[in-house]
């Protein structure tokens, strides 16, 4: 028996390769081993052939359908290779599914986020979520100030006037003398705060045992503040944490700065250009490009000139050629699955050969040759299914003159204040 069957590329499942001498066409992947299995089980032979429109097929309102499918329902072909999503218009119009032999979901595809240099790294600490801390800071500094403050009332050994002052001021009355010293006193202590927190010296030493007390605590608590400040703020530029922009359809359609791209002749496609409200028509109304299919617009993915909403399977293959060839990863497939896909051949209503088939490839995916097929196609496919971050968490990077641009014109712009003042 010879029959005609539906074929177009879609890596993994079906990768079409031309020679570049003679034009003729091999064929791989793991739909190809499926159709070698079943020819061979079954003993017939075949032909593909390719859709003129190179897509898997939407039905339209006088219904017509177009690509492999258009293909099945007009009797030009036996079956269709695809695989093909399930879908009721698909099932009821176009053709009959085969049993499932794999389990896929759409998601959102894109350029894996980098390191870039911020300039205000070293503000990280201070981010709300710690506010808390600095005001906590801020209130102890507060209360260990005036607690000094009223022990220089209660302490007779704070207010006594050294013999040079006497000496000095001889002439001056005690009011004014006490006043001066006041003042002084409070300029000084001011300025020991100020310094203590910022890890900077002063000779300022109060007279009272109860009031050394009260700064031998202030200084201890400042040293494990710095300390640990310190510490947070140099992990923090050593292994800084790269945010993940988007993460599901509903982070895509909620942003502005990066375009995405759908499928044209889809099962996605068909869906979304019917959908009136929802995520859906959010995302069919937000499109701005229109692709064949993610592997073959990986390079413009990579750029990042758009995400792209597509199955995982291609995410994975593109992920593993990619990490294969430059031992690094270069696109991030988001942990959202967005839309469930059983993938299934697709026959022509009645077919005759439609049960013995449909029983060979339960029998084929019962022994596990389909996912061996799928492994061989996906080496190193797990090697870039983390979030950006966990590339860097193991990988410590030395710090640049870039970490510091942000102190630097911080500086900058105190000293000129300084010198305008």
């Amino acid at each position: 028996m010879h029959l005609v069957v539906g074929a177009e590329q879609w890596v993994p499942w079906l990768r079409i390769t031309q020679h570049e001498l003679t034009g003729d066409l091999t064929y791989s992947g793991i739909m190809y081993n499926l159709l070698l299995a079943l020819s061979q089980t079954m003993n017939f032979t075949y032909e593909l052939r390719r859709p003129g429109d190179g897509l898997w097929g939407v039905g339209f309102p006088n219904g017509s359908w177009s690509g492999m499918l258009g293909m099945v329902k007009n009797g030009e072909v036996d079956f269709a290779l695809g695989p093909f999503a399930f879908n009721w218009e698909r099932y009821h119009y176009a053709c009959e599914f085969s049993q499932p032999i794999f389990m896929d979901y759409e998601s959102v595809f894109m350029r894996r986020a980098g390191l870039e240099t911020d300039l205000f790294a070293f503000s990280r600490p201070f981010q709300w979520q710690v506010m808390l801390v600095w005001l906590g800071l801020l209130a102890a500094a507060i209360l260990t100030w005036i607690v000094l403050y009223f022990f220089f009332y209660l302490s007779p050994y704070e207010r006594q006037t050294p013999m040079k002052e006497y000496n000095k001021d001889n002439e001056e009355s005690q009011a004014k003398r006490e006043t001066r010293m006041e003042r002084t006193h409070y300029q000084s202590q001011t300025m020991w705060f100020i310094g203590t927190l910022f890890n900077q010296s002063k000779s300022w030493l109060p007279k009272s045992d109860s009031r050394r007390v009260i700064t031998a605590a202030w200084l201890f608590s400042c040293f494990i503040f710095i300390s640990v400040f310190s510490s947070t703020l140099t992990a923090m530029l050593s292994v800084p944490k790269v945010g993940v922009p988007i993460d599901s359809t509903d982070d895509l359609v909620s942003q502005t700065r990066v375009p995405w791209a759908i499928e044209s002749g889809s099962f996605l496609f068909q869906i979304l250009y019917q959908a009136t409200e929802g995520i859906y028509q959010a995302l069919w109304a937000g499109h701005s490009h229109m692709i064949t299919d993610c592997y073959t617009s990986r390079n413009d993915i990579r750029a990042g000139k758009f995400a792209a909403v597509c199955d995982k399977m291609t995410m994975k293959k593109v992920m593993s050629e990619d990490f294969s060839a430059t031992g690094m990863c270069n696109f991030y497939m988001a942990r959202e699955d967005f839309k469930s896909m059983p993938m299934a051949l697709a026959f022509q209503h009645q077919h005759p050969l439609y049960s013995k088939a449909n029983q060979k490839i339960l029998e084929f995916v019962n022994k596990g040759l389909v996912e061996r097929w799928i492994a061989e196609q996906l080496p190193n496919s797990t090697a870039c299914l983390g979030a950006p971050d966990s590339n860097y968490v193991s990988d410590k990077r030395p710090l640049t003159l870039k970490d510091y641009y942000g102190l630097f014109t911080v500086c900058a712009v105190c000293e000129f204040l300084q010198n305008a003042s």
